[in-house]
């Protein structure tokens, strides 16, 4: 079978072929990791020249849409690292519902609160007017109001002993609005940045929708490997580094204050900007662990501090805040002005009520709730697993992460989670292999176990 190119095509001959190998594999006609013709193949199938072919898979390659193996031939990526093609924003291609959702006795992939850990928040009456003028103050709607900004300043002063300007918080509706933001106002197409490798921001679209490419930096029991971040930064110029360093996503790890001195040494001197998610650090099960902010330590304005209330309070009061310089926080307001034009003040008025009234007792709730579960967790993941997972006792946060001792074993390891009736997430959803689970342990049905 052969395809002849289109002559009325003003683009060069390489480029239609780039273009038509992208569209296969966006479309689902290629799957991640399915070979490729070979260039002989594929130079008489579209009726070019063979070096026309050869271009054509040598920029392919360049992208990381297609990756060479040695001795074995060319595939489709199965992943994201790295991968840069032009930005796409695809809104109008939907999910389809799913007909049948099934459950299960053990649902260890909701990183969730259940409805029993939220709190129960008891409103004070609302003054709708005020409300309403609120929203009509040009710093509220771009900034947040000041009373919520006021209410985090204290925040942070209260939990972390930390001094932040009013000036440089900006109320975001969560994490990843912020992200966005970022990702629109601070890269342009074909900004190359780091994560950790495994990390949940592999699982966000904003960065592929974007034309910008990412690349996993190993992790060991510290944090992140600084000198697999220098091999990154010299070989692909490393704009921003997304990292979440305390009760990380999804190995529960948490970094440790040598290792966050080391990374802003070496971001500060290769100019680097870091965005720290810090999404859980109240949530820890042992009062003695660091885990302050490495914002914290920032002197020369570098890092970009990220936070919500979304593990807090859930998915109905999406507020965050970010810590940036003022210059940063005016132009990520100004972009964001322009997309939503600001935010509500009502969501606002119950985060201000919640970090005012609730936010202390709340989380010491938390601690002891999520330590109850996560260590139960724990003794059934020894009970069922230790024969075939390495694991650690949880020091905090949502997740426990299991890595097979015998990577042969995987097919045997699920097949004994589906038999179980647990359902956990698989590493390769965080950009890593399948040879880890992530386990969450808010969920955990604590009133079939044994109390601690």
């Amino acid at each position: 079978m052969r395809y002849t190119l289109p002559n009325d095509s003003q683009k060069p001959l390489y480029q239609q072929i780039i273009e038509m190998i992208e569209a296969a594999a966006l479309s689902g006609k290629l799957q991640p990791g399915e070979k490729l013709p070979s260039e002989r193949d594929l130079s008489q199938f579209f009726k070019v020249n063979r070096s026309t072919v050869v271009r054509a898979m040598d920029e392919l390659h360049e992208r990381n849409i297609i990756i060479r193996k040695v001795g074995s031939g060319t595939f489709i990526n199965p992943q994201k690292w790295g991968l840069f093609s032009a930005p796409r924003m695809q809104w109008n291609q939907t999910e389809q519902p799913r007909a049948f959702e099934e459950e299960y006795r053990y649902n260890l992939a909701n990183g969730d609160l259940p409805l029993d850990l939220y709190p129960s928040l008891q409103l004070p009456e609302i003054d709708w007017q005020l409300l309403l003028e609120a929203e009509q103050e040009n710093s509220a709607s771009r900034f947040g109001t000041k009373q919520l900004r006021k209410a985090v300043q204290h925040y942070l002063k209260e939990s972390h002993h930390w001094d932040v300007d009013l000036h440089q918080i900006l109320i975001t509706s969560g994490t990843q609005q912020a992200i966005s933001l970022i990702a629109l106002g601070l890269l342009k197409t074909g900004d190359a940045v780091a994560i950790e490798n495994p990390s949940y921001f592999y699982s966000l679209s904003i960065f592929q929708a974007l034309g910008i490419r990412i690349y996993g930096i190993p992790m060991d029991h510290e944090g992140i490997m600084i000198d697999k971040l220098d091999e990154l930064t010299h070989k692909h110029s490393l704009k921003m580094i997304f990292i979440n360093p305390i009760f990380h996503n999804p190995t529960g790890k948490v970094m440790s204050p040598m290792r966050k001195k080391n990374l802003l040494d070496y971001c500060e001197r290769k100019r680097i900007l870091i965005i720290e998610d810090d999404a859980c650090a109240q949530i820890k099960f042992e009062n003695h662990l660091n885990t302050a902010p490495l914002k914290m330590q920032d002197r020369h304005d570098n890092v970009l501090y990220l936070s919500s209330l979304s593990k807090y309070l859930g998915r109905s009061i999406r507020i965050g805040w970010m810590i940036a310089p003022p210059a940063i926080t005016e132009h990520l307001a100004n972009i964001r002005q322009q997309l939503d034009s600001g935010l509500s003040s009502l969501p606002q008025f119950m985060a201000e009520f919640y970090l005012q009234h609730h936010a202390k007792h709340h989380e010491k709730t938390l601690q002891q709730a999520l330590k109850m579960r996560a260590y139960q967790l724990h003794d059934w993941v020894s009970e069922h697993f230790n024969h075939a997972l390495y694991f650690e006792k949880p020091q905090g946060g949502f997740h426990l992460y299991a890595t097979l001792k015998d990577p042969k074993t995987q097919k045997k390891v699920e097949a004994k989670f589906a038999k179980l009736s647990a359902k956990a997430t698989k590493s390769s959803y965080f950009g890593g292999d399948d040879t880890a689970f992530r386990l969450s342990f808010a969920n955990f049905p604590i009133s079939e176990n044994k109390e601690n």
